[in-house]
């Protein structure tokens, strides 16, 4: 009995060390991945952002495509708020719904406004990140 009890001991921490490092590097993988796709949201969001303005700049056929391209990657790394509030405001803002129903700047910021609180919300993974956060609308300088 005492031999088994010697020979079990070690085996035990034997043992003990192989699920410590196994779970040890499953919670370091898990976290690095969620830093990653955080920062690739981060990235995807400032990059939508940034296509927008220059569409309030520049309102070229250029700056269009652009803000289609960052709007369509959108929806691939997106929540399913982000998505939905994205698709509110494109619906909005495109030119068929401008001929038909106009524009309205009131309107038009608070679907940003809440578009950005969607954004801002899956990246801090925090409702209270948007506490008191005021209603926005983007500002920019033509270079005309």
């Amino acid at each position: 009995m005492a031999e088994w009890l010697q020979l079990l001991i070690p085996i035990i921490g034997v043992v003990a060390a192989i699920i410590s490092a196994a779970l040890s590097y499953y919670f370091t993988k898990k976290n690095q991945l969620s830093i990653e796709e955080r920062h690739l949201k981060e990235v995807y969001y400032t990059d939508f952002i940034k296509a927008v303005s220059k569409v309030v700049v520049a309102n070229s056929s250029e700056a269009k495509d652009d803000l289609a391209d960052k709007q369509n990657r959108m929806l691939l790394i997106g929540s399913s708020e982000v998505v939905t509030n994205l698709m509110i405001f494109h619906d909005y803002i495109k030119p068929e719904s401008q001929k038909t129903q106009g524009f309205d700047s009131e309107i038009h910021d608070e679907l940003l406004t809440k578009l950005i609180m969607s954004m801002r919300k899956d990246l801090y993974n925090s409702k209270k990140v948007n506490d008191k956060y005021p209603k926005i609308h983007l500002t920019g300088r033509s270079n005309k």
